[in-house]
């Protein structure tokens, strides 16, 4: 009996080194973020401005598989009284106040078919939604920004 408790020490103690061993490869997603707006602005492309707000939803994501509190998706905004109209803010309304579009479904033939496709916004300001946005699946960490409405793709490494 204790050679089994001593075993299993043993697997729970390596398997928890290969988690941290694991863990300590991934760069922050601050980090990550800081990466990947110089590789932006190397380009020439616009850049992911609130940096703290876009790593905390990629923490988010990654850690609950769920985008944070403040997104809706577009459904939801027209049934909360949200017009869709690019010139209308989503925060003029009680209902969706400092709400922000993400949980859409979204497909694009640069993307990896094996994985269903989701968008988030990014940068909104006031209400109004950027040509920013956050591709994600929910299968992998496997995350892309997109700087100008799907034109170009960026990956995000995962992160933590």
């Amino acid at each position: 009996m204790k050679k089994t408790i001593k075993t299993g020490s043993f697997i729970l103690c390596m398997a928890l080194f290969s988690h941290i061993a694991i863990s300590a490869e991934k760069v922050t997603c601050k980090e990550e973020v800081n990466n990947v707006n110089a590789s932006l602005s190397q380009k020439g492309s616009p850049v992911i401005n609130n940096v703290a707000d876009f790593t905390a939803t990629l923490q988010t994501l990654n850690a609950t598989g769920r985008l944070p509190d403040k997104y809706i998706t577009s459904i939801q905004a027209k049934h909360l009284g949200w017009s869709g109209a690019e010139t209308e803010t989503l925060w003029g309304l009680k209902l969706t106040n400092n709400k922000w579009i993400g949980g859409d479904s979204y497909q694009h033939k640069s993307l990896p078919a094996n994985a269903k496709w989701y968008s988030a916004d990014v940068d909104v300001n006031r209400g109004y939604r950027s040509n920013k946005r956050l591709i994600y699946t929910l299968s992998s960490q496997m995350r892309f920004y997109t700087p100008d409405n799907y034109q170009n793709f960026v990956e995000i490494s995962p992160c933590q």
